[in-house]
């Protein structure tokens, strides 16, 4: 009797473990034809293949842009956990249907450059500018607001706040050369997001 029971417990801690295995949401699945006429799938994150429902990141598509040539694709991901807590993922498809995670991928948005030669991600605080090739340049903020590809240069919408009292006390407007993200302007925006990304 002894013996079954701990079968029996076995084969329960077994399931537990096979339940938390990471895989792949077929939901989750973006299929992109390459400029070379190459048909694939990314994938996304993975992510548990029986969630727990209490304790379960939510991942969805939130942007899927091709760059302005055409040769490659960006595929941004999205994940929550409650209202707190916020995790992305970038996948760059390449023309021969290569897929590559690109690293430092937390950000809340993805744009191309008017060139098509780099994306951006623009996180909470972060800045970051990834080349074809997955190289990575970043800078950072307090707070920004939102941003906007115009040209060469980045536009930013970025809060500040008092150090005494935390409150807000000013938005400025930041622009940005690309690529080497070196600040080129500021001014006062009087709270208004002046660099919101147009559609």
């Amino acid at each position: 009797m002894i013996r079954i029971n701990l079968l029996a417990l076995g084969f329960l801690l077994g399931q537990a473990q096979a339940q938390q295995l990471p895989g792949y949401d077929p939901q989750l699945a973006v299929t992109v034809k390459t400029s070379s006429g190459k048909v694939v799938v990314v994938r996304g994150p993975q992510v548990p293949v029986q969630p727990d429902p209490d304790f379960t990141w939510r991942w969805s598509v939130r942007k899927v842009v091709k760059n302005s040539s055409g040769q490659f694709t960006a595929v941004h991901y999205s994940g929550s956990l409650g209202a707190k807590y916020r995790d992305a993922a970038v996948f760059l498809v390449h023309p021969d249907g290569r897929i590559d995670r690109l690293k430092n991928d937390t950000v809340l948005d993805i744009q191309w450059t008017a060139d098509g030669r780099y994306l951006l991600g623009t996180g909470a605080n972060t800045i970051r500018l990834w080349n074809l090739s997955g190289g990575l340049r970043q800078v950072s903020y307090q707070d920004i607001r939102a941003s906007r590809v115009a040209g060469k240069t980045l536009c930013l919408n970025v809060n500040w706040y008092s150090p005494t009292t935390g409150q807000l006390s000013r938005t400025t407007e930041i622009h940005l050369a690309i690529p080497s993200l070196t600040q080129v302007s500021d001014k006062d925006t009087d709270g208004n997001a002046t660099c919101e990304a147009h559609p």
